[in-house]
C-alpha cells in the first residue's frame, strides 16, 4: 500500500499530468460520526483535497484531514468521560463521475484511508491513540457557482468506526 501511495502522489504532482489534465484543490468542513461499541460521538474536521480529472468520467483524488473539534463520550455507568478527537487522516481515492450538464456532476469515491483518533479520559486514564486503515467509499455532488469554482457535498464511510458528511469548495488549478 505504501508503494501505491507514493506512486499516486507522484502521479498527481507530475508536471506532465498537471499540464495535460484538469487538476483541482478543495477545502471542506466535515461533520463526522465516530462509533465504538459503547458510544457514538460527533467530532468535526477540516479536509483538504487535491485531485485531477483524467477524463470527463474519471478522476484521482487525495484527502487529508485534521480534527477541529472533539466530542465527549460517556464510557460507563459511573459517568467516566473521554474526549474523542479525530487527530488526522489521509486517503487516496478513484472518483468515477457523471456530469449532469456543465453546471453539476455526481460522483462516487472508492479508496483507502488511514485514520488517527485520540481519546483522553478523566485524570484516571492517560491519553490513548488509535490508528487504523480501511477500504473507504462514498458519494457526492458538486455544482458550479462561479466560472469554474464548484460547491460540493459528499458522504464518505472512511472506516467502520468513522463516517462523515463534508461541505466545501473546489477550485481548478490553472
Amino acid at each position: 500500500m505504501k508503494r501505491l501511495t507514493v506512486a499516486l502522489i507522484a502521479a498527481l504532482s507530475s508536471p506532465l499530468v498537471l499540464a495535460v489534465e484538469k487538476p483541482y484543490i478543495g477545502i471542506d468542513y466535515q461533520l463526522g460520526t465516530y462509533t465504538e461499541s459503547k458510544f457514538e460521538v460527533k467530532p468535526e474536521a477540516l479536509r483538504l483535497r487535491a485531485g485531477t480529472e483524467l477524463t470527463p468520467y474519471f478522476a484521482i483524488e487525495a484527502h487529508a484531514g485534521i480534527g477541529t473539534k472533539s466530542d465527549v463520550a460517556i464510557l460507563d455507568a459511573k459517568g467516566t468521560k473521554s474526549d474523542i478527537n479525530v487527530e488526522s487522516y489521509y486517503g487516496l481515492f478513484v472518483r468515477p463521475q457523471i456530469s449532469l450538464n456543465d453546471m453539476a456532476s455526481v460522483y462516487a469515491l472508492l479508496g483507502s484511508t488511514y485514520l488517527d483518533v485520540s481519546s483522553s479520559a478523566t485524570a484516571v486514564q492517560a491519553e490513548q491513540k488509535t490508528f487504523g486503515k480501511s477500504f473507504s467509499y462514498g458519494v457526492g455532488a458538486d455544482v458550479k457557482v462561479y466560472k469554474k469554482i464548484r460547491l460540493s457535498a459528499d458522504y464518505i464511510k472512511y472506516m467502520d468506526s468513522y463516517k462523515a458528511i463534508s461541505f466545501g469548495v473546489r477550485i481548478p488549478i490553472e
